[in-house]
């Protein structure tokens, strides 16, 4: 598994216009199915799917700058390898894409940005000239659990609340049917507002050559359409027959802006 294919396993969520980052309650690891937990009120999933429906379009509309970094490690947990980017990301209408803009990138300690540029460029030129490999790209989107096309996909229960903070409660979510575009994890949400603070999630089926992803996501830009990722963070396994990787990455996203 590259380097590149587990660092976009976790940044999937990260295509959203977001603002100014507040901070939000992390949330845990992701748990298995919420068996025996409290009914999720409907009044609260309604406004969760309004969020993610708003999320939805950030992913359409919004602009973006990235600073991300990402690790292998060894058996030790000791990085090997080191590479820090950061990028804007700016939507188009038509067609309805997205111009990758290279601002830095550092391999080991070296510099190599106008390599990435040259690589980011020929990557979109490639992806605009396939259109099976777009419609590819969108099959395996992910999608918040909370949107309403995808609820019926879920079962949720209401896992715990903040003795501090009442209006927050956890939502663990997983798949009825497990697929490479489901997720099974848990939420805290703000019962108030109606929208996610912060995800913990892994694949409820792994993609090809990955193992397992662990990803947590926490939603602190407010945006003029609604709450947005703020930061991410993920580690993942995977590899090829006896090849075994261990990669662990982080981004922070600043500078939205919703472009039409």
């Amino acid at each position: 598994m590259s380097a590149r294919r587990m660092l976009a396993a976790g940044t999937v969520l990260a295509i959203v216009a977001l603002g100014v980052p507040y901070a939000a309650q992390a949330d845990s690891a992701a748990p298995a199915a919420p068996v025996a937990s409290a009914a999720v009120p409907e009044a609260l999933m309604s406004g969760l799917a309004q969020h993610a429906a708003r999320v939805e379009e950030m992913k359409k509309r919004g602009a973006f700058t990235l600073a991300g970094l990402l690790e292998a490690l060894n058996g030790d947990g000791r990085p090997t390898e080191r590479k820090e980017v950061v990028l804007r990301s700016t939507p188009t209408r038509v067609p309805m894409d997205r111009d990758i803009k290279v601002i830095r990138y550092i391999e080991d300690g070296k510099d190599k940005t106008f390599d990435a540029q040259v690589r980011a460029t020929e990557r979109r030129v490639k992806r605009l000239g396939d259109p099976d490999k777009q419609a590819e790209e969108r099959k395996k989107d992910l999608r918040l659990p909370f949107l309403a096309t995808e609820q019926p996909r879920y079962v949720f229960g209401v896992l715990e609340r903040d003795a501090a903070r009442p209006s927050r409660v956890r939502i663990g979510f997983t798949p009825k049917v497990p697929a490479e575009n489901a997720i099974k994890g848990s939420a805290w949400v703000d019962e108030g507002e109606r929208e996610v603070l912060s995800l913990g999630f892994s694949f409820s089926k792994n993609p090809t050559f990955v193992d397992h992803v662990e990803v947590k996501v926490t939603f602190g830009l407010p945006t003029e359409l609604g709450r947005a990722p703020s930061q991410l963070s993920f580690d993942g396994r995977g590899g090829f027959l006896f090849i075994r990787k261990h990669y662990r990455g982080s981004a922070t996203i600043t500078e939205p802006s919703v472009v039409f």
